[in-house]
């Protein structure tokens, strides 16, 4: 399930986390105070919680926003954490699991031949540019700036086979190239 973090953000606030936690802190003013459920140590002010600004554990000297919150409580994974949270705030629609199959049987095996580059790409971009890939490599191998999409806010590099057929897309949002980086490895067999 994709859960959109910054819009889970946006529509749950610390307070709607404390009390779907079931947190027992004090609260004054913007904040909340007292024992992190967690750790069980640091004394009865080890969890701040404060609205607008984040929540800092000093047993665990962690902090963050209201998902890191929910990870820490629960002792998950942030991405379960948002899928907790958006859950029980109904920000995103629950999971329907299916069982029947969406692949046609005369094309199962052959997915990712079918795959697509995607052509919302946008090779003239400053985040292209950034990260050191030189116009021509861009170019031969479709790399480009998503503004959309699953890969929405990266720098999408397809990934091939040796015969230059498209098996999915890696996204990068910080990156520089080694100096001495070379485009050999790069470089695939032309498909007909």
């Amino acid at each position: 399930m994709f859960v959109d973090f910054n819009e889970l953000k946006e529509k749950t606030s610390f307070g709607e986390v404390v009390r779907l936690l079931g947190l027992t802190l004090k609260h004054s003013g913007n904040q909340w105070r007292g024992p992190c459920p967690t750790c069980k140590s640091g004394g009865d002010r080890a969890l701040v919680v404060t609205e607008g600004k984040g929540f800092f554990c000093f047993a665990d000297k962690k902090g963050g926003d209201q998902i890191a919150l929910a990870a820490h409580i629960l002792a998950c994974s942030v991405k379960d954490a948002a899928t907790h949270l958006a859950q029980a705030t109904g920000t995103v629609p629950s999971i329907v699991q299916s069982t029947v199959s969406t692949v046609p049987e005369s094309v199962k095996g052959q997915e990712t031949q079918k795959l697509q580059p995607l052509a919302y790409l946008e090779s003239e971009h400053l985040a292209v540019d950034a990260i050191g890939f030189s116009p021509e490599i861009v170019k031969q191998l479709g790399i480009g700036y998503a503004a959309k999409g699953i890969m929405r806010g990266t720098v999408a590099v397809p990934i091939r086979d040796e015969h230059g057929s498209l098996l999915g897309y890696i996204g990068i949002t910080e990156a520089r190239l080694p100096q001495n980086f070379t485009t050999n490895i790069l470089r695939f067999p032309k498909t007909a």
